[in-house]
């Protein structure tokens, strides 16, 4: 295993940090206690790959070679493609966060306690390229709502939805939830609102606002600018791959061709290049599979394929596409999203409606989901 951080991070509970129940020590974890025995630690990350060879590179110039790779080395980061934002923007003494990093999650807690007691605007901003667990940034959303209303003081909090894409949910199902949701509890969302600057001195926030129309027959997009005022400002990062599995040759070579997603078969994790080649997580080339819940589905898949592949056998485990998310709704009670490839809800437990919000999906990501990563996943057993 190569990977230069020791430290592992309970991501899930970033809006538990933001929901002002957790703190940081209820999310940072040693690897070193979950890593088997008769497993080679390189505590160096990999800076290039030749699939050609079989050879990878890592920090300090050395090479080394392999037989088969697996890449699970997440998503990075990056504020900067918003105009007037810095990454550290979302660290330091500003009303801007993100939920997304540790140190940000526990300034969003503070700043959407802020919210709640003294009023203002809260803006909510999401991208239309693909992002990891879509649904956090309505969860904090959510939670602001309600925190102000538990503070008495929802009439003066302006809560605001600006999103990329033209659907609150890449499932319609729960797209169709979520907006039902919004329009109750008076929460205002604008679709094809792409965020592309921040103006810090004035509080304000620039939307490329996109329109479809037709002229003579012809499918068009016309486009605008947009500003709004706000007194919270919550982002969600641009998120690619990292640049290496382009150079590689790895990477999807339509759509989002920014993120450097690597190019799998969407089924067997494999790469659609070298046979001798697996990805999964975050990083993968396809539209579903972006939350904690997808990878307890993949990693068994992948695990079978890749002893087929060494057997000189064909990958015969295949993904389906099972994608879930505990979606916060308000402090206690929860929504448990969980659809695959077709965006239809495959609830894990039919009993229980599939698009309502209950307490029990609370209890569970309150309580469960935790044990079942730590103590499951990343032990292999779940």
């Amino acid at each position: 295993m190569a990977d230069k951080d020791e430290i592992f991070y309970y991501q899930p509970g970033f809006t538990l940090i933001a929901a002002g129940i957790y703190t940081a020590d209820d999310v940072v974890f040693q690897k070193s206690d979950y890593i088997p025995d008769g497993v080679e630690w390189i505590k160096q990350n990999v800076i290039s790959l030749s699939p050609s060879t079989n050879i990878v590179r890592f920090q300090d110039g050395t090479n080394h070679s392999y037989d088969y790779l697996v890449l699970a080395t997440g998503v990075e980061y990056d504020f900067e493609t918003i105009q007037g934002l810095k990454n550290e923007d979302v660290l330091n003494d500003t009303n801007i966060s993100s939920v997304y990093l540790l140190n940000s999650s526990i300034k969003t807690n503070e700043l959407m306690q802020k919210l709640a007691n003294k009023g203002g605007v809260g803006l909510f901003c999401e991208n239309k390229t693909p992002m990891k667990c879509s649904g956090v940034n309505k969860k904090v959303m959510m939670l602001s709502e309600d925190r102000a209303k538990l503070a008495n003081n929802r009439d003066k909090v302006s809560i605001n939805l600006y999103s990329g894409g033209a659907k609150t949910f890449s499932s319609s199902v729960y797209a169709k939830v979520m907006e039902q949701m919004f329009e109750q509890r008076d929460i205002n969302y604008k679709l094809n609102h792409q965020i592309i600057a921040v103006d810090k001195a004035r509080n304000t926030a620039i939307f490329e606002h996109t329109m479809k129309y037709k002229e003579n027959g012809q499918n068009k997009i016309a486009t605008e600018q947009i500003e709004a005022k706000f007194d919270w400002l919550h982002v969600v990062p641009r998120q690619r791959a990292a640049l290496m599995y382009k150079e590689a040759g790895l990477s999807v070579t339509n759509g989002d061709t920014d993120g450097n997603w690597i190019s799998v078969n969407k089924e067997t994790l494999q790469s659609t290049q070298f046979k001798n080649i697996f990805a999964i997580g975050d990083i993968c080339g396809f539209p579903n599979g972006k939350t904690g819940a997808s990878i307890r589905k993949m990693y068994p898949k992948l695990a079978t394929n890749l002893i087929n592949v060494i057997k000189c056998l064909e990958p015969s485990e295949k993904y389906d596409g099972y994608t879930a998310c505990p979606l916060v709704t308000r402090y206690g009670k929860a929504v448990m999203v969980e659809f695959n490839w077709s965006g239809k809800p495959t609830p894990s437990m039919p009993c229980f409606s599939a698009t309502r919000e209950s307490y029990l999906n609370w209890f569970i990501k309150l309580n469960l989901f935790k044990p079942m990563v730590m103590q499951g996943m990343l032990r292999g057993l779940v």
